[in-house]
């Protein structure tokens, strides 16, 4: 016989060999034991965690010589033969492959006759959602009312795919995911008895990789033993897995709470190497993360983790300061995001990696109060324990929001923000616009342009955007001539969708257009264009230039940032548009 994979060797071939499903196994042998045993069940869960193996179960729980019962014996033949998938009275259908009206014809035509040899003619219907909605109608009938010497068993990984009136005519079970530890010790028994020496840290590694299913944590057992033998090393197995070891997580989380930033970048060098994935790496730094905010925040709720990486995840808790371990959290939960949108994932992750190295705790809320109750009481302020602060102030169509940054000495190389904000009044931040939109016919060819441009951009927004790097040469009839800079990308973008071009323009000017596009250096205005040399683009920088320019000022002599600087301590840095 050949070799047969561990998830198959090692099915439960008893209820109480199932681990993590005690709420199934208890009501399945109550029932059993006392006789009530429904017609038809729906077994529902993620993959892996139990569902087919526990449908066979209740098809030997019926079926044994000395049942019903909620101990098969497993050595008559009819436990024989479930067990090696043979009985010609347990009938096993996959639904994803045979999800037709004339399946389920062929099943309502199979009830109707006896079991050849056991009491019982059981069917499991496996992946029952892929049932079309026709074949789903003609179970109705036959689900509701079987012959008594039929059961239904039907299993399925997504139940909000199956009709209520499937649902409705069954006695569902929800199975769970299994927990870490329970993964673990089951892959502790079967590691001993296939003679493999692991360490703790290597079964949690499997264990974690399987996200809670037996079935992948046993096959992925089989991988480690087929890349690297009966006694492997942790590092060996993360390589094989394919995962990022728990030790290196735990480093990188320590490096940020040291600010050690050579020594998060080394981290990540070592693991890009391995080829692992960058965001596979941010994900893995989130969970420790929380773990670690969990344990100091709230010390008394349980972790599940082998107690290896939970010793890890207490010590690196009890050196950071709650605050910080927040804003940690905060930003590698951001890093998730911005290491799948990356062309350059890797950079990403060091970029995210560094701002949280140089984070500093800012102060606690208690000292700002303290320092506002001074200023108010005409007392001296306070000392704190930062020596200095800045105030960038970022501007936006709402107003001027104040975040307030602490510096601390230079050689720590570090600036954290305090969450601190100061809303200067909606009137402080409105700037006029200069030049602007028009679609009149005795509008300038300028104004023209560019509210021609704004009609494609909300059309094509990547259109609009490369317009608006070209100089208007001419806005003349039939012909708008552009002119764009030598050595770019966008006369090629544009001159693609020509067409589309043309069609905005001709409905937004009224009259049927040609566009020209020509490549190089800017020319001088012409008479008939009466257009600036400088395209849409630059036009816009100097506006937003202008209009922030105005707004600084405004913002320095605003009185709520004089006084958020002097209740802080600071002093405005800068400003910057939203």
């Amino acid at each position: 016989m050949g070799y047969l994979v561990l998830a198959r060797k090692y099915r439960p071939q008893t209820f109480g060999e199932m681990s993590g499903q005690e709420h199934v196994v208890r009501t399945l042998s109550n029932a059993l034991a006392s006789g009530r045993l429904a017609h038809a069940f729906l077994f529902t869960g993620p993959r892996g965690v139990g569902k087919t193996t526990a449908a066979r179960l209740v098809a030997k729980a019926v079926n044994c010589e000395k049942g019903p019962t909620a101990s098969p014996c497993g050595t008559c033949v009819a436990c024989v033969e479930i067990t090696e998938g043979r009985s010609v009275d347990v009938i096993e259908i996959d639904a994803a492959s045979n999800n037709g009206v004339d399946n389920v014809r062929d099943i309502v035509e199979g009830v109707k006759y006896r079991p050849a040899r056991d009491k019982y003619k059981v069917f499991v219907v496996d992946e029952v959602h892929m049932l079309s909605t026709g074949a789903f109608n003609a179970l109705l009938k036959t689900l509701e009312e079987p012959p008594p010497h039929v059961i239904f068993v039907l299993a399925t990984t997504d139940v909000h795919k199956v009709p209520e009136t499937i649902v409705s005519r069954c006695q569902r079970f929800d199975f769970r995911r299994l927990d870490l530890r329970q993964i673990v010790d089951q892959l502790g028994k079967v590691a001993a008895a296939e003679g493999m020496k692991l360490s703790g840290a290597s079964l949690a590694l499997v264990a974690r990789a399987a996200e809670g299913g037996m079935r992948d944590a046993l096959s992925l057992l089989d991988r480690v033993r087929a890349a690297c033998g009966d006694e492997p090393g942790d590092d060996a197995v993360a390589e094989a897995l394919g995962v990022v070891d728990a030790a290196a997580v735990s480093r990188m989380a320590a490096g940020l709470v040291r600010r050690d930033g050579a020594g998060l970048l080394a981290e990540v060098a070592v693991l890009y190497e391995r080829g692992l994935e960058m965001r596979r790496v941010a994900e893995e730094l989130v969970r420790f993360l929380r773990d670690a905010t969990v344990a100091r925040l709230a010390p008394g709720v349980p972790l599940d983790l082998p107690e290896a990486e939970l010793r890890d995840v207490q010590a690196v808790a009890a050196e950071a300061d709650p605050a910080q371990l927040a804003r940690l959290f905060d930003i590698a939960q951001r890093a998730v995001l911005e290491v799948k949108l990356a062309d350059q994932p890797r950079y990403a992750l060091e970029v995210a990696l560094l701002k949280g190295a140089v984070l500093a705790p800012g102060a606690e809320v208690g000292e700002l109060l303290a320092r506002a109750e001074a200023i108010a009481g005409g007392r001296g302020l306070p000392a704190v324990a930062v020596p200095r602060a800045t105030v960038p102030a970022a501007v936006g169509g709402a107003g001027v929001v104040v975040g307030v940054g602490v510096a601390v000495p230079r050689a720590a190389a570090v600036v954290a923000p305090v969450a601190a904000s100061v809303a200067v009044p909606k009137a402080a931040a409105v700037v006029a616009p200069v030049g602007g939109l028009a679609d009149g016919a005795d509008a300038p060819p300028a104004a023209r342009w560019r509210s021609a441009v704004a009609a494609v951009e909300a059309d094509s927004p990547t259109l609009g955007s490369a317009l608006k790097q070209a100089t208007l040469v001419a806005l003349g009839s039939p012909e708008v001539r552009i002119r764009f800079p030598a050595g770019t990308r966008y006369p090629d973008m544009v001159e693609r969708k020509r067409a589309q071009v043309e069609k905005v323009f001709t409905s937004f000017l009224g009259r049927p257009v040609k566009l020209a596009i020509e490549v190089g250096p800017a020319a001088p205005a012409t008479p008939e264009a009466a257009a600036p040399v400088a395209s849409i683009a630059s036009v816009e920088r100097a506006e937003r230039e202008t209009r922030v320019a105005k707004v600084r000022d405004e913002a320095r002599s605003h009185p709520n940032i004089q006084e958020a600087a002097k209740l802080l301590g600071a002093d405005i840095e800068g400003t910057d548009e939203l």
